[in-house]
């Protein structure tokens, strides 16, 4: 009797033990009263405003809709006090939600890896979009731009127009959202590198000032570029690497020493406030991300990794070099994708 109490206590424990790990290889993405599947994904982009990220949210929405899904969109404005404490929430809240999938763009590196491996570990893809995390481990897949070679491209193509015009020294100034952020330490690493190849011999003749950071406001890099404009009577060249506030603060800021058209000035992204400094110069070229395709790739991408594919570590996004004389036209062109709709 005892040998045959302690088999069915034997049995009755693996059976226990399977049922328990019945789900470990499969994302536990069911809704807790109907048990099907949750069709929800959360979307959390840095901001969801500009020429930038209001076509990447409608490339986003467009191909949840087409695919079956429901997506939230969590962000907060640009100056928001604690803002990647906040964000780290929209993930916690995501994977208290038991989400299907995460796409986010880490503001921070560091201090987003250990919300985004607890996603992963509860056995939720989670893909980076915009700016990525150092270890590729951490997350699913990244889907964007490479900053390093956008940056590159950039630089090279300024000290390129430099060299034209026979210009073979000076200060070079670069203006950021913040300088902590992945996006802006990669393109900043990489114009450097792009600027000084073209250059050659020529690199050791250029200083590149301290970086400005305006958190998004433009006055604080106007105020902040026309100081070293003033302080630097050889500054040469400026870089604006993305967002409304260093866009229209160097443009403010060249306008109001009257180097509109001397000072070359190279940004990142398009925006129509650059139709603005076209005429006078206060706009000389800018590498420009295909945000709405950023938007659709993210989604495609993050519900082939929920359905179980496997994706690259880095799902890379082409940039476009468009010169200021090209630029009405091709911003008609961007009007065009982010206002048409899937059918």
């Amino acid at each position: 009797m005892k040998k045959i109490t302690k088999m069915l206590l034997s049995l009755l424990a693996s059976s226990t033990f399977l049922a328990a790990c019945g789900n470990t290889g499969s994302s536990d993405n069911t809704t807790a009263d109907s048990g099907e599947a949750n069709k929800t994904l959360y979307f959390i982009p840095i901001v969801d405003i500009g020429a930038y990220w209001n076509p990447m949210r409608k490339g986003a929405e467009d191909t949840a809709k087409k695919l079956g899904y429901d997506l939230v969109v969590k962000t907060s404005p640009p100056a928001e006090a604690q803002k990647n404490e906040k964000h780290i929430g929209f993930i916690n809240e995501a994977v208290s939600n038991k989400a299907a999938g995460i796409a986010i763009a880490p503001i921070e590196a560091n201090m987003f890896k250990a919300p985004i491996k607890a996603a992963m570990d509860a056995n939720i893809p989670v893909i980076t979009f915009d700016a990525d995390l150092e270890n590729p481990e951490d997350r699913t897949a990244y889907v964007g731009t490479d900053n390093v070679l956008a940056g590159r491209d950039l630089g090279m193509k300024a000290a390129e127009e430099l060299k034209e015009k026979g210009i073979t020294s000076g200060s070079i100034s670069v203006v950021c959202v913040d300088r902590a952020q992945p996006t802006m330490i990669a393109r900043e690493k990489g114009l450097k590198e792009g600027f000084n190849e073209v250059m050659g011999d020529d690199a050791a003749n250029f200083k590149f000032l301290e970086t400005i950071q305006d958190k998004d406001q433009a006055a604080v890099s106007k105020e902040q570029l026309e100081g070293q404009i003033t302080g630097n009577a050889d500054l040469v060249l400026v870089f604006s690497l993305g967002s409304e506030g260093p866009d229209v603060g160097v443009m403010e800021a060249l306008a109001a020493q009257n180097k509109a058209g001397e000072i070359l000035h190279f940004g990142f992204d398009y925006t129509p406030t650059w139709e603005k400094g076209i005429e006078d110069g206060r706009i000389t070229a800018i590498v420009d991300q295909d945000a709405y395709n950023i938007g659709v790739q993210v989604i495609e991408n993050l519900v082939k990794a929920i359905d179980g594919e496997e994706l690259e570590d880095n799902i890379p996004i082409d940039v476009k070099f468009v010169r200021a004389e090209e630029l009405v036209e091709y911003g008609k062109e961007k009007q065009k994708q982010s206002t048409d709709t899937t059918e």
